[in-house]
C-alpha cells in the first residue's frame, strides 16, 4: 500500500492535492505533520477542510472516515489550530 489512492478514503481530488504539495506516497503522508500540511495547502490557495484531515487520519488506521470519533475530531483541531 505505497500509491495514496490505495488508503481507505483518500480519493482523487485529496491525492491531486496531497501530489501537488510534495506528498506522493504513503511514506511521504506518514512524514508529514498535519500542521505542515495545511500550511502547504493554503500556500497554494486551497482552504483544507477539517473532514479531509478527518478521512486521511480514519483511512491511515484502515476504519471508514464516519467512524471517528467526537474525541478523535478534538483532537485533530486541537492539531491543526481549527475549530468545526
Amino acid at each position: 500500500m505505497n500509491t495514496l489512492s490505495n488508503i481507505k478514503n483518500i480519493g482523487p481530488k485529496t491525492v491531486q492535492m496531497l501530489h501537488d504539495i510534495g506528498i506522493s506516497s504513503l511514506e511521504d503522508l506518514l512524514q508529514a505533520d498535519y500542521r505542515e500540511i495545511k500550511k502547504r495547502l493554503i500556500a497554494r490557495g486551497i482552504r483544507p477542510h477539517l473532514n479531509m484531515f478527518y478521512a486521511i487520519e480514519m483511512g491511515l488506521q484502515n476504519r471508514t472516515w464516519h467512524s471517528i470519533t467526537e474525541q478523535e475530531k478534538r483532537e485533530i483541531q486541537h492539531i491543526l489550530g481549527m475549530a468545526e
